[in-house]
């Protein structure tokens, strides 16, 4: 995609965006993003790294150096040990053009995200998929260009008004000069709140470490949030920070809920809250030992008899959450 094209695709987002920042996200949490990722190469981080790690005179004593272990030698003469120099130096250069081409980075990175992020699902399965990339152009359009060897770039105010986030990316060679990228991906929400996610590696694993990001901030439960449990319905509230909270006793976690108009959940509901999972909803145990109502503690890694007495934990602190009373689920 041409950078020409990549900055009008830019503005018209965030025009389109500045004048929807009243526009809420959707509050059944999912998330429809344009499957189409803008991408701009930045500057080549390994080599100002490299040209700002030594001094010009570091740098001519290295060279020279260079030219006096190929005289010493013998095997060739002054001109040619210069040659030789410019050659490598050259070549070095040219490689790395190669391999940064205009055109196949991005479509090698926006594709890799995209089968990541699959990947993710399938190995995940959650009762909902929360993130997913959806064209909103016309379909026909959209083989159209990709056989003709393009990236669908054709966005109106229509199309746009379908979508709640749309994405675009820098990439360019990491400090460490080993052939890794760094590759920045920020995501503009139809509020006009910008997610940016970041992630150095070799080029076929990057983006899956973004996608991992990704996959964390939009799927993962966030309060409050609400799960069946039979015929009802039960909210998680978190703790005074809005999510999973530490408290120095069961006494201060109980005080913490009874201030927000919740209570802890009793051992049934956490085993079931915990059946729901992080990804869907509810919370995993992770290890942790959480609070329950009457001074009891939950030891989620004693399999056989979890709740145990505070006398009989050894921990200074306490994970829990608050919950509050069922609503009738209409």
């Amino acid at each position: 995609m041409k950078r020409s094209t990549i900055l009008t695709v830019i503005t018209t987002l965030m025009t389109f965006f500045s004048l929807s920042s009243n526009a809420q996200l959707p509050q059944d949490g999912h998330y429809d993003i344009w499957p189409t990722i803008p991408f701009m190469r930045g500057a080549d981080l390994c080599k100002y790294k490299d040209a700002y790690s030594e001094t010009r005179s570091e740098y001519m004593k290295k060279m020279v150096g260079l030219a006096k272990d190929l005289l010493s030698e013998k095997k060739v003469n002054a001109q040619d040990a210069l040659q030789m120099l410019t050659t490598f130096n050259y070549m070095y250069d040219k490689n790395q053009e190669m391999a940064m081409k205009s055109g196949s980075m991005d479509a090698t990175l926006e594709s890799n995200l995209k089968s990541s992020l699959d990947q993710l699902y399938r190995e995940v399965t959650p009762r909902v998929k929360k993130i997913s990339f959806t064209n909103v152009n016309d379909i026909i359009e959209v083989i159209k260009i990709v056989s003709s060897g393009g990236r669908d770039a054709h966005l109106t105010n229509k199309m746009l008004s379908k979508l709640d986030y749309v994405a675009y990316g820098t990439y360019s060679f990491a400090p460490n000069c080993r052939g890794d990228i760094q590759v920045n991906i920020h995501m503009i929400g139809k509020n006009g709140i910008l997610e940016s996610f970041m992630a150095i590696d070799t080029p076929d694993k990057v983006m899956m470490n973004i996608a991992n990001q990704i996959f964390i901030k939009f799927q993962k439960t966030e309060f409050p949030s609400q799960v069946r449990i039979g015929k009802k319905v039960l909210t998680l509230v978190g703790g005074l920070n809005g999510g999973i909270d530490m408290a120095n006793s069961p006494e201060l976690a109980e005080s913490f809920c009874e201030s927000q108009y919740a209570r802890l959940p009793t051992k049934m509901e956490l085993e079931i809250i915990n059946g729901y999972g992080s990804w869907s909803g509810g919370v995993s145990f992770n290890n942790e030992t959480y609070v329950l109502p009457d001074g009891q503690i939950y030891v989620s890694r004693f399999k056989s008899y979890p709740v145990r007495h505070l006398d009989e934990v050894n921990e200074k602190e306490y994970s829990y959450y608050c919950v509050q009373d069922y609503l009738t689920k209409k």
